[in-house]
C-alpha cells in the first residue's frame, strides 16, 4: 500500500548548477512529525545550501535545527550529500526530484531485477532491501539514481505525479537504521546521472555494481572462500518433501533413499544437491527445534537416507528457519522476536494458514539473528546436525526479508551466523531463501524469489558472484503440489538451463515417474 499526503506540502524547489530545469527538494522524518525547509538559504559557498525547518505544508516554521545539502558535479551526474541536524531523533530523510527529461521518463524504469524488455509506469514504489529493490539504482531511458553505502538500510524510490505537483516527481528516501536513531544525520551520497542515451545507463549500472561489490566485499563466483570445491559442480537441486504442518508425510526417510536410488539412473548424483524441508517433523510447527521428525524415520531413518544418498553421489541440504518459530517450541521467543523500529511492539510477521481454515495460525513468529540467544540456538542446531549426520550444505529459510529491528540489526546478525558457521564447518555451503545485493556477501547460493523464468536485464548482479535455485514454492512435475509449502498447487514448469541458475526437480508424493521423466528431458535439453 502507498500512502499518501492529502494536502500540497508546499516544498520550496531549487535548481541544479547545469541541470537544465531539474529542482529538488528535501524532506525530514522524525520520531515525531515531517518537515519540509523553510526556503531560507543560509549557506555561505556556491554549490552548499543550508536551511532551518518548517512544517509540511509550510504553516509554521520551526528554529530546531538544520538541514545542508551540498551538490557536486559527476562526470554526467550529481551526487547529493545531505547533513542533517534536528531537535528531535531522525528516521528518514527524502529528496524529490522535479524536471528530470520527460522523454527520459516517458520510456519506463527498470532496475536490475526488471524482467528483460519491460519497464514499469509510474506510479510505483521499490523498496530496498527486498525483491522489488535489490540493489539500490534505478533508470528510465538515460537518466539513472544511486545510493552507494556499505550500510544496509532501508531506502525507497517513488515515482508519481501528484495533483499538486508539475508533472512526474521522482523520491528517493533513505531511511536511518531504526538502531542509529539520532539528532543528526548523514545521508548516503544520492547520485543522479543523466547519459545521452539509454547505453549511459548501463554503464551506470555497470559503476554501480563494482562499487556495491566493493562497499560489501562481495567476492566473484570464481574467487569465493566459502564454495566447497563439490558445489562449483552442481547443476540440479532435488526437492524432497517432508512432512506438512499438518503432520501429512509426502515421503518418510525411506522413501527418499528409494527415490534418490531410482533416479540414479537419470542424473549424475555428483552434481545434484538434495534438498530436504519438513524433515524435521511438522513443518514450521517444530521450528526452531530441529531433529530429524520420529514419523518421517527419526534419526536412524534419516542417517541412513544420508548415509545412502552419499554412497549414490549425491550432496544432502535439510532446511532451517532463520527467523520462523512457533512460540510452543522457543519459550524465550519474546526475547529474539523482532521489534518494531521504535521499539514499542514485536511484529509478528508471516502467519500462514496452514491448515486450511481461511485463517492464518496464531503460534508463529519471526525472531532476529541479531539476538546472541537465538543466534547459538541456530549454531548448535545446525552444528549438531553436520557432527551428528554429515549433512553437506544448509538452508536458511526466509534469510533474505529485512526488518528495521532497533536492538539487533539484522544484517549484522547473520553476518556474525554465517560467519561462524563457517569458522566451525569450513566445507558446508550455505543457502538463503530469497537475495539481494549485500546478501550475496554471505550466501553463495539462494533461492530465487523473482522466477527465474523472467530472465531479468542484469542477471549478472548476483550469478557473476553466487547461484540461485527456483524457489520451494514452485509446483512439483505431475502433480503440481507445493508440498509443505502454503501455496498448495500450482502448475510445473519445466526449468530451462540459464547461466548461474540451477533447475530444480521437486517430490511432494507419487512413485517418482513424473519427475524422472523431468530429470530425461532436462538431460535431453543439455545435449548439444
Amino acid at each position: 500500500m502507498h500512502d499518501d499526503l492529502s494536502f500540497d506540502p508546499r516544498d520550496p524547489y531549487f535548481p541544479i548548477d547545469g541541470g537544465g530545469g531539474i529542482r529538488w527538494a528535501v524532506q525530514v522524518f522524525t520520531t515525531r512529525n515531517g518537515y519540509g525547509l523553510d526556503g531560507v538559504d543560509r549557506g555561505t559557498e556556491p554549490g552548499v545550501w543550508t536551511f532551518r525547518y518548517a512544517q509540511l505544508g509550510q504553516q509554521r516554521r520551526f528554529d530546531a535545527g538544520q538541514t545542508t545539502v551540498r551538490i557536486e558535479r559527476d562526470d554526467n551526474g550529481w551526487v547529493f550529500h545531505i547533513e542533517v541536524a534536528h531537535s528531535e531523533p531522525v528516521k528518514s530523510v527524502k529528496l524529490i526530484l522535479r524536471g528530470l527529461p520527460a522523454d527520459d521518463l516517458a520510456q519506463g524504469w527498470w532496475s536490475p531485477t526488471t524482467p528483460r524488455g519491460t519497464t514499469q509506469q509510474p506510479p510505483l514504489q521499490w523498496s530496498y532491501p527486498g525483491p522489488s529493490w535489490a540493489t539500490r539504482w534505478a533508470a528510465a531511458g538515460a537518466v539513472s539514481l544511486s545510493i552507494r553505502s556499505r550500510v544496509v538500510s532501508g531506502a525507497v524510490l517513488h515515482v508519481a505525479s501528484p495533483p499538486y505537483g508539475e508533472g512526474t516527481e521522482v523520491e528517493v528516501v533513505h531511511a536511518v537504521p531504526a538502531s542509529e536513531w539520532s539528532s543528526r544525520v548523514s545521508v548516503p551520497p544520492i547520485r543522479l546521472a543523466i547519459g545521452t542515451d539509454a547505453a549511459a545507463a548501463e554503464r551506470d549500472l555497470d559503476a554501480h555494481v563494482r562499487a556495491t561489490r566493493e562497499c560489501f566485499g562481495i567476492p566473484s563466483w570464481p574467487d569465493r572462500p566459502d564454495v566447497p570445491d563439490w558445489a562449483r559442480d552442481l547443476d540440479l537441486v532435488v526437492t524432497l518433501h517432508g512432512q506438512h504442518w499438518t503432520g501429512h508425510v509426502f515421503h518418510t526417510f525411506a522413501d527418499m533413499t528409494r527415490l534418490l536410488t531410482e533416479l540414479a539412473d537419470d542424473v549424475d548424483p555428483s552434481r545434484v544437491l538434495v534438498y530436504v524441508p519438513g524433515w524435521e517433523g511438522r513443518y514450521y510447527f517444530e521450528y526452531p527445534n530441529y531433529a530429524p521428525g520420529e514419523d518421517l524415520g527419526g534419526e536412524v531413518g534419516f542417517a541412513a537416507l544420508v548415509e545412502s544418498a552419499h554412497a549414490l553421489g549425491y550432496r544432502v541440504m535439510p532446511m532451517f528457519g532463520a527467523n520462523g518459530a512457533s512460540v510452543l517450541r522457543y519459550p524465550d521467543w519474546q526475547d529474539a522476536a523482532i521489534r518494531n523500529p521504535s521499539n514499542r511492539y514485536p511484529v509478528l510477521l508471516n502467519a500462514p494458514d496452514w491448515d486450511g481454515d481461511r485463517h492464518p495460525e496464531g503460534d508463529q513468529v519471526f525472531l532476529n539473528p541479531g539476538e546472541p540467544r537465538f543466534r547459538a540456538h541456530l549454531v548448535e542446531a545446525v552444528s549438531r546436525t553436520v557432527e551428528r549426520y554429515g549433512v553437506d550444505a544448509a538452508f536458511f529459510d526466509t534469510a533474505s526479508f529485512w526488518f528495521d529491528d532497533p536492538r539487533n540489526p539484522l544484517y549484522d546478525g547473520y553476518r556474525a551466523l554465517t560467519a561462524e558457521l563457517r569458522t566451525r564447518h569450513p566445507e558446508l555451503l550455505l543457502v538463503s531463501e530469497g537475495w539481494w545485493d549485500a546478501m550475496t556477501a554471505l550466501f553463495p547460493m539462494s533461492q530465487q524469489w523473482l522466477g527465474i523464468e523472467r530472465d531479468i536485464r542484469a542477471p549478472g548482479l548476483v550469478t557473476e558472484v553466487a547461484r540461485t535455485t527456483a524457489h520451494l514454492a514452485d509446483g512439483t512435475p505431475g502433480s503440481g503440489s507445493t508440498g509443505v509449502h502454503e501455496q498448495g498447487f500450482r502448475t510445473y514448469a519445466p526449468s530451462a538451463r540459464i547461466s548461474g541458475h540451477l533447475p530444480v526437480i521437486a517430490y511432494a508424493g507419487g512413485d517418482g515417474s513424473a519427475q524422472r521423466e523431468a530429470a530425461r528431458r532436462l538431460q535431453q535439453s543439455d545435449t548439444p
